[in-house]
């Protein structure tokens, strides 16, 4: 009889021990803690707007607890925000999201507003077989940073680009915000192409980035594929209409790092950009795409020098 009773008894400290132990496990500030959401501040209602979504993702909720689709997977695709959301982020700082909806209604989300780039509805030189992929009728083409100046295709988008002239000296690319100032310009002008052109050139810019942005080594995407596709869009483009605007965005593509080359190479750009503008304004019989693809393929090699 003793040896029961302190056979049940060491039975009984045994489980309470182990009943203890799960217990701790279990109620531990670890386990019981909850993911911290966002806060929403308020909300605002928009007129509708037509976006493009340049990066980033977009969330099921303004909680942003949930991501709903990659943006870069809808580069060419536009968006209509008609709400805003003022919210406390996690980490304690505020930003404004955007709910978003594709023109076919298929995609929708909330996204910061720093990660998007209004559109632009151009009036001129578009033709009736102009369409957009996200399902809204007519073409949309976004030109944020840069400016299309007519024949000239003058492009001024980067305050940090420095002008070497005739001096031939090769800009430095390690500057994180150069490159990155770079993919995002060059975002816009190739949204300025033809629309029908536009989607294979941005599937290129899908695995973008800063650190191999002119030259990835076959290891991803970088801009100088990015003009080389432009280059064979035009190439392949049989619209009138549209060979003048993929040729015109590689002459903006050419303003964007114009001067940033050694003075040989410079100097190769510019005529070749002059021949182009040349035959854009009809001061010149050559062909409008031959000229155009000789300078995509010309910037092409330069900008991949870049990187090196």
């Amino acid at each position: 009889m003793k040896s029961k009773l302190i056979y049940s008894a060491i039975l009984a400290m045994t489980l309470g021990t182990v009943s203890g132990i799960s217990v701790s496990t279990f109620t531990s500030p670890n386990a019981l803690a909850k993911t911290k959401l966002a806060r929403v501040i308020s909300y605002k209602k928009l007129s509708k707007t037509p976006y493009n979504v340049n990066k980033g993702y977009l969330y099921t909720n303004p909680r942003l607890n949930k991501k709903a689709h990659r943006a870069a997977n809808y580069l060419s695709w536009t968006f209509y925000a008609t709400e805003s959301a003022k919210v406390k982020k996690a980490n304690g700082k505020e930003a404004t999201y955007y709910y978003l909806k594709s023109g076919n209604n298929k995609v929708k989300g909330w996204i910061w507003k720093g990660n998007l780039s209004k559109v632009v509805v151009s009036t001129n030189n578009n033709t009736n077989n102009n369409t957009s992929n996200s399902g809204s009728s007519g073409t949309t083409n976004t030109n944020n940073n840069t400016s299309n100046s007519g024949s000239s295709g003058t492009t001024n988008t980067n305050n940090n680009t420095s002008n070497s002239g005739s001096s031939g000296t090769t800009q430095s690319t390690n500057d994180y915000v150069q490159q990155k100032s770079d993919i995002s310009n060059m975002l816009s002008i190739v949204r300025t192409m033809y629309s029908q052109d536009q989607d294979d050139v941005l599937a290129d810019f899908e695995n973008i980035t800063p650190k191999a942005a002119y030259d990835s080594s076959d290891n991803g995407n970088d801009l100088s594929e990015v003009i080389s596709d432009m280059g064979y869009a035009v190439d392949d483009q049989d619209n009138d209409n549209g060979v003048r605007m993929d040729a015109q965005a590689i002459q903006n593509a050419y303003q964007l790092f114009a001067n940033r080359f050694p003075s040989l190479t410079s100097i190769k750009l510019a005529a070749l950009s002059s021949r182009l503008s040349d035959t854009l304004s009809g001061k010149s019989s050559d062909d409008v795409s031959d000229a155009a693809v000789n300078l995509a393929d010309a910037l092409s090699d330069a900008v991949s020098n870049l990187q090196r």
